[in-house]
């Protein structure tokens, strides 16, 4: 199970949403100890609950003093502002794939937000997730480059995403186009990319029809997302993704096991679904996690879960494991290349290069930071 600090008051705040009794926890807790609000207040920040916790207890003043209470309304009606313009973007996208007839799902926030929240407020997004079959990447690309969308990172295009922006967007956000839904190339290939499209879910943007995971496939990336922001402290949006589709979706336990078992992912889905059992109370059926408990991973499995866990992993021990997973010359080749040199945008982005003719200057500080970095990880001291 994962660990982390959180503060008590928030965590019943968050579980009062699946549970009514915990609201007699939380006045429990505000009446008999001497809450810090202000760290309450950073963390409900830190991990994006803030509109969810302000939805829940918008009903129970007794709870919150009334600053908290407004820093929160502040926060939800903010969500709301923000992930309405991202609909208004995202409905063009979804229009502009439709009349291209190029098949795209909606991952993550914006498939979450409206169709299973039920309310766009509750889930705060960043990017707009899609996910596109790798046969149809390039059109995808070329689709959206058409009606102004610049490419800002296509080091892992080949691999799993490319990020797009447009310069007069009414949200400002990103664009992440996906031909999967992990990095890890051990997960890419334990998990077909046929499994996601067998079972997608329709949904309505603004009047038009849209795809979304299946509830299985979508609890399986929500878990398996974790594993891309090991470094991350704010996971707790993400428990509430796999509660909310565990508790509003009709999920099918039994294929979902199966497919765990079948792609060798167990360490990752068990691990996150423990957690989320333990912080939310919610949880598949017992038997099910009794299932996934009594499984014994393989050695591969195991090694390449703790290497996506380990904190002190860098971007050059990143890059020598994922070489050594992907399959064949091509696929190695391309990653290393990719990693070593990446489009000319992302380097312009990531450094701010000023004059195109300082850009070699740059691929050389990239590629030297790589490899000191590499012998970092080497370093005794650094390893785990």
């Amino acid at each position: 199970m994962i660990e982390w600090d959180i503060d008590k008051l928030l965590l019943c705040c968050v579980r009062a949403r699946y549970h009514a009794d915990e609201l007699e926890e939380a006045t429990r807790i505000v009446r008999d100890s001497d809450v810090d609000w202000d760290q309450f207040l950073r963390q409900t920040l830190l991990h994006n609950v803030a509109p969810l916790v302000y939805h829940t207890l918008r009903e129970e003043s007794a709870i919150l003093p009334p600053w908290v209470s407004e820093a929160l309304r502040t926060s939800y009606y903010q969500a709301a502002r923000h992930n309405a313009l991202l609909y208004e973007d995202l409905a063009a996208v979804v229009r502009a794939f439709d009349e291209a007839e190029i098949p795209i799902i909606l991952l993550k926030g914006a498939a979450l937000a409206h169709g299973t929240y039920g309310n766009v407020a509750l889930r705060p997004m960043g990017d707009l997730d899609l996910l596109v079959r790798s046969d149809m990447m390039a059109k995808a690309e070329a689709l959206l480059s058409l009606r102004g969308y610049l490419v800002l990172d296509g080091t892992d295009s080949h691999l799993r995403h490319m990020t797009l922006r447009h310069p007069h967007s009414s949200s400002g956000t990103h664009v992440e186009v996906h031909r999967h839904v992990v990095s890890s190339p051990y997960y890419r290939r334990a998990i077909p990319e046929e499994w996601l499209w067998r079972d997608p879910v329709g949904m309505v943007i603004d009047g038009l029809s849209a795809l979304t995971l299946s509830p299985e496939a979508t609890i399986i990336h929500s878990c398996l997302h974790f594993l891309d922001h090991t470094g991350t402290k704010g996971i707790l949006l993400w428990l509430c993704d796999v509660a909310e589709v565990a508790r509003e979706k009709d999920v099918d336990w039994d294929a979902l096991a199966r497919a765990v078992r079948e792609y060798r992912i167990t360490l990752p889905v068990r691990s996150l679904l423990l957690t989320c059992r333990q912080t939310l109370g919610v949880s598949p059926p017992d038997r099910i996690l009794d299932g996934l408990l009594a499984a014994h991973p393989g050695f591969v499995e195991k090694k390449a879960y703790q290497f996506c866990l380990s904190g002190s992993r860098s971007t050059a021990s990143k890059t020598v494991f994922d070489f050594l997973a992907s399959q064949g010359l091509g696929a190695r080749a391309r990653l290393l290349s990719a990693r070593l040199f990446p489009p000319r945008a992302y380097i312009v982005a990531r450094y701010r290069v000023r004059s195109p003719a300082l850009l070699p200057f740059y691929y050389l500080r990239m590629i030297l930071g790589a490899a000191l970095d590499g012998v970092r990880a080497l370093h005794p001291a650094n390893r785990r």
